[in-house]
């Protein structure tokens, strides 16, 4: 009897003993297939904030320079147009062709820093939001320099919309050779619009120009007098001057017109220490947009 009952104790046992290995295995065999069904899973990651490109209007880009050119006083020439842009060809060598510009994207501005006694002078040219400055880089007092005469130069392309004005700022290099012409007397008037608004106002400021041969820069400082509200026109435009007539082909008109306005064309005479300027509004395709014409008289500084 003693033996029956060890013997039936004995099967319990192992029947306990393999229900609990079974068990067992069973559940570490779960927990692997979990493993492995985690591993496999992708688990998306957590993506830092995406910094927003704001467009730069700096990134100009050099497509001629040297420590030679033609150009022996200083000078600053700004081409808009591919009728301004044969002009500066005459005068830096080695520029591409017009037709790999888009003028209505861009701008090309070249600046002549004028006879420099030794080598180690550059030019620089700097675009920002709202003006170019153009600037003299002279070399660090103790370096070699060649002793030689150098008329260093820079030609930029520099990314502007149409619409935009080319507004200069020049360094005493330049603006010493720059003569300055104050305003003594201006009329303008902006037109347009579905209702036909009619605008008049007089005009303020100074005109600097920068010459060299028959090339001829200008660099517009203008304010709005006596305006219903605030009006600007600060901008730069390139052309010719022959025999005192002068012939600026394209200058953006500022807020001295609303928008959409189509650029001004520039004409008039230089004589006797007197300037005399007509605006005249560009041809354009715009359906009732506004436009500026008006003239300006001016004296020398």
């Amino acid at each position: 009897m003693k033996n029956h009952s060890f013997l039936i104790l004995t099967i319990i046992s192992m029947t306990l003993f393999f229900c609990v290995a079974a068990q067992s295995n069973c559940q570490s065999k779960n927990k692997e297939v979990k493993k492995k069904t985690n591993m496999n899973k992708t688990t998306p990651e957590k993506m830092p904030d995406e910094e927003v490109s704001q467009p730069n209007k700096a990134n100009s880009k050099t497509i001629a320079e040297g420590a030679n050119s033609k150009i022996e006083t200083p000078f600053v020439f700004a081409a808009r147009s591919a009728e301004t842009y044969a002009q500066m060809q005459n005068f830096a060598e080695n520029l591409p062709p017009a037709s790999q510009f888009d003028f209505s994207k861009s701008a090309i501005v070249a600046a002549f820093a004028g006879t420099k006694n030794t080598g180690g002078y550059s030019v620089g040219i700097q675009n920002s939001a709202d003006k170019i400055t153009v600037n003299l880089i002279a070399p660090p007092k103790d370096a070699m320099t060649t002793q030689a005469l150098t008329t260093p130069y820079k030609v930029v392309l520099i990314p502007l919309e149409a619409e935009d004005s080319l507004s200069l700022n020049l360094t005493e290099n330049w603006q010493n050779s720059a003569q300055t012409y104050k305003v003594s007397s201006g009329e303008f008037e902006y037109s347009g619009g579905f209702a036909g608004i009619v605008k008049k106002f007089g005009a303020e400021g100074t005109i600097k120009i920068l010459r060299s041969g028959d090339d001829v820069t200008l660099i517009f400082n203008l304010s709005g007098k006596d305006a219903e509200k605030e009006r600007k026109l600060n901008a730069a435009a390139s052309g010719k001057i022959i025999d005192g007539k002068i012939d600026l082909p394209r200058l953006d008109a500022g807020s001295f017109s609303e928008n959409p306005k189509p650029p001004v064309k520039v004409s008039g005479t230089l004589a006797n220490n007197k300037l005399n300027l007509s605006f005249e509004p560009l041809p354009t395709s715009v359906a009732d947009g506004f436009q500026v014409r008006g003239k300006i008289e001016a004296n020398k500084n």
